[in-house]
């Protein structure tokens, strides 16, 4: 969470930007840094995955690239400012879980849905080989938090220094396998950057990014499909 009051948009790929500066509420009391994801559409709309805080000049630079049209929300954590955006853009629509593999704009923004006890959603910009992940990977900047948090994030193993899927979300996804096969999906996409919702982004080596946060989780799968990528190359 940086010091970004102005909520400035950060172009992260062409047609793609994030905005830093908002939270919401984790454990503990803890503000879990939140990164909106902003992309435009050939339409010309807006989609917005993970809205936040809604300043006024955030809103007039939303107006100069487009109409926002798609608010699309991740699971969990609650979403404090959805509202807000509600009632400035109320011809927007919302989209929750498993609805989004019913959306036009899957031609352009893919979806891998994983659903168990809870739901997850993995997006894939194709124009731009940016995959948007909600929780299933988390990598916490520490050093902007309050001193008395830094603990609780480096206790539960989602910080910066090796982000990673929090600790018992695979048994709530439907468990390990559950996870592995939407992984391996993933990384069929072959994505070239990790766009965050909940910490830092990594901006290159995607797939190497993925096989080094599931290590734990999905250690044969990954040794496995070395072997064959050795194999085919």
């Amino acid at each position: 969470m940086r010091a970004a009051a102005t909520l400035t948009p950060e172009p992260l790929a062409q047609g793609v930007w994030g905005v830093e500066g908002g939270s919401v509420p984790w454990r503990g009391g803890v503000a879990m840094p939140l990164r909106t994801v902003v992309i435009e559409l050939p339409s010309g709309e807006l989609w917005v995955h993970a809205p936040g805080l809604l300043t006024q000049d955030l809103r007039d630079w939303l107006e100069e690239r487009g109409r926002v049209a798609h608010l699309v929300l991740p699971y969990a954590p609650d979403l404090p400012h959805l509202t807000d955006w509600q009632a400035a853009y109320p011809a927007a629509r919302v989209w929750r879980g498993a609805e989004v593999k019913t959306a036009a704009w899957c031609q352009q923004i893919k979806p891998l849905v994983l659903e168990g006890a809870e739901t997850e959603v993995v997006f894939l910009h194709q124009a731009s080989r940016s995959a948007i992940l909600s929780r299933l990977i988390i990598a916490v900047e520490t050093a902007p938090l309050a001193v008395w948090m830094r603990p609780l994030i480096w206790l539960a193993g989602i910080d910066e220094s090796d982000g990673k899927p929090p600790l018992g979300l695979a048994g709530r996804l439907g468990g390990r396998k559950a996870v592995g096969d939407l992984v391996e999906q993933m990384l069929d996409w072959g994505p070239e950057r990790l766009i965050l919702t909940h910490g830092r982004c990594y901006m290159r080596d995607a797939s190497g990014e993925v096989k080094r946060a599931m290590r734990r989780l999905m250690r044969d799968r990954l040794w496995d499909r070395a072997l064959n990528e050795a194999r085919r190359g």
